[in-house]
């Protein structure tokens, strides 16, 4: 049932029916900021969807109404706290992870997965380093501390196994699948790969999914309408 706590924006069906999305996408300690904040941005756009206004001559916004979208997280289970720097222990069994997750996914209408891996987070001055015949001065970073940094980075990476898995089982159940790319590079592969290239939408970023608004798009598919369009 709607939270009745909340205010709901109004919809052009006949019903509100809730919508459930599951957010899949790389959990690591490494990087846990950027693990939680597409989710939030996600969660916060769809939950202060619309101002409310108050009356008066100058009228103040007093609250938001919400779009009727539960959106599943699997960091609901405080993994963000405990997660190891490679996301592969925390305070939860692994079997406990896996049968949660695959819960999530049999719940979900709809998945929204970002698969990029951060793995450019803590050494973009790494990135910026250029090496050419007319450079004259040295790095910011020294070559020794770049190296280990790099070496660092690449030992502890790994590849997005669990979001690929989650993914492959949602197209597995004919859920609906928005993919987020995080670059252009991984763009390129989604988009051109024959496994994820099946998925409903392929986004660059957040930004473009909110702006594009596809959330609402799979929503309104399930509203019941009105006749009017």
């Amino acid at each position: 049932m709607l939270n009745p706590e909340f205010k709901f924006a109004k919809s052009k069906g006949i019903d509100i029916p809730t919508m459930y999305i599951y957010l899949v996408g790389k959990i690591s300690g490494s990087c846990m900021e950027q693990c939680l904040s597409w989710r939030k941005q996600i969660i916060e756009h769809y939950r202060n969807y619309k101002p409310i206004y108050s009356m008066g001559t100058q009228p103040i916004i007093t609250g938001y109404e919400s779009y009727p979208i539960s959106f599943i997280c699997p960091l609901n289970s405080g993994e963000s706290k405990t997660a190891d720097k490679m996301g592969l222990k925390s305070h939860l069994s692994k079997n406990l992870i896996y049968d949660k997750d695959i819960l999530s996914l049999h719940k979900a209408d709809a998945i929204v997965a970002n698969l990029d891996d951060f793995m450019e987070v803590g050494i973009e001055d790494l990135l910026k380093i250029k090496f050419n015949e007319q450079e004259t001065s040295e790095p910011k970073i020294g070559y020794k501390d770049a190296f280990y940094k790099l070496q660092e980075t690449i030992i502890n990476h790994r590849a997005n196994l669990g979001s690929h898995f989650e993914v492959s089982v949602a197209l597995y159940l004919r859920k609906p699948v928005i993919l987020i790319a995080g670059n252009e590079r991984n763009k390129y592969i989604l988009d051109n790969h024959p496994f994820f290239n099946r998925a409903s939408v392929i986004v660059l970023n957040t930004d473009q999914l909110l702006k594009e608004k596809w959330i609402q798009v799979l929503y309104k598919s399930m509203a019941g309408s009105t006749g009017e369009y």
